[in-house]
């Protein structure tokens, strides 16, 4: 595998270790706090499945930390190739994974992912316009989230144009499903950790309600979304054991949706021991740890 050393210019946490990981932390504006305006430019961040691009919006403007221990190993790359479902999944995960790089400005770890996912990419024979990013086109390219998310749709395009009904038909909904999984595992680990402060801020505060509305909207419909698809699918799985654990997240996912009024305006303390809440970011966990650890 080769792996890229220079050309990209500068591509979400966890119970975090403070000592891992280097950290970049956006200012928000002087204007005076109104968390109101927190709450309606979190709900304007569209549920999208397909725009991964979403992630680096979310982490600008919850002011997030970046964390290198969040992503997934790029050197795992090669045990992924035992099925179609698993790459995919796999590769969706390691491009949401180069977005949160690239905003955390690791340059190295992001060229490391990238490659891994170059690999994958090719295995699922969904190379065009993606394996042409070579060492020497991107010398001296500027390269930002539009185009890490131009390589996104090219991926997400290729992946339509199986005509097989076998494993392959499987591939498009693998590869979306991991790149929500690492979205939404990033967001609610950010979420987690961001309400263990103990001494917040207004601004912190704000933070916090405007992480949870992002979370729980991107939740559902995303959730139902997948798992209607996963269902339809159900004969293609082949060891990928999502169905049980989908299930029980769209059905809290959907809790959490009738009470999302009450729930953002609730003390952060009452938020942060929120037992569906809790149960969500248990549940994306475990179907991460699924996707990532599917080849051991």
């Amino acid at each position: 595998m080769k792996y890229f050393r220079s050309a990209l210019i500068a591509v979400l946490a966890l119970f975090l270790i403070t000592s891992c990981g280097n950290k970049k932390q956006p200012a928000k504006s002087n204007e005076t706090f109104d968390l109101q305006s927190y709450i309606k430019a979190a709900e304007a961040v569209a549920p999208n499945l397909d725009k991964v691009d979403q992630v680096f919006t979310i982490l600008e403007m919850v002011r997030a930390e970046y964390y290198d221990v969040l992503t997934n190993d790029p050197y795992s790359a090669h045990s992924y190739k035992s099925s179609y479902p698993i790459a995919a999944a796999n590769l969706g995960i390691y491009m949401t994974d180069i977005i949160y790089h690239f905003y955390g400005e690791a340059e190295e770890t992001m060229y490391l992912t990238f490659s891994a996912a170059q690999e994958l990419a090719k295995y699922l024979g969904l190379e065009s316009q993606f394996a042409t990013w070579t060492i020497e086109k991107l010398e001296g390219t500027a390269v930002n989230k539009d185009t890490i998310t131009q390589m996104f749709n090219t991926l997400l395009t290729d992946s339509e144009n199986y005509t097989s009904e076998k494993e392959t038909v499987f591939v498009h909904t693998a590869f979306l499903t991991g790149s929500f999984i690492e979205k939404v595992y990033i967001t609610g680990n950010l979420l987690k950790q961001k309400m263990q402060v103990k001494e917040l801020t207004k601004e912190d505060e704000g933070d916090i309600r405007e992480l949870l509305v992002i979370y729980l909207n991107q939740l559902n419909p995303a959730t139902g979304v997948l798992h209607k698809a996963f269902v339809q699918q159900q004969d293609q799985l082949e060891g990928l054991l999502v169905l049980t654990t989908f299930e029980k997240l769209e059905m809290l996912s959907e809790q959490l949706k009738l009470v999302k009024p009450e729930l953002i305006a609730a003390p952060v303390a009452d938020i942060a021991t929120n037992t569906d809440l809790n149960n969500t970011f248990e549940l994306v966990a475990n179907l991460r740890n699924l996707l990532v650890s599917a080849s051991e």
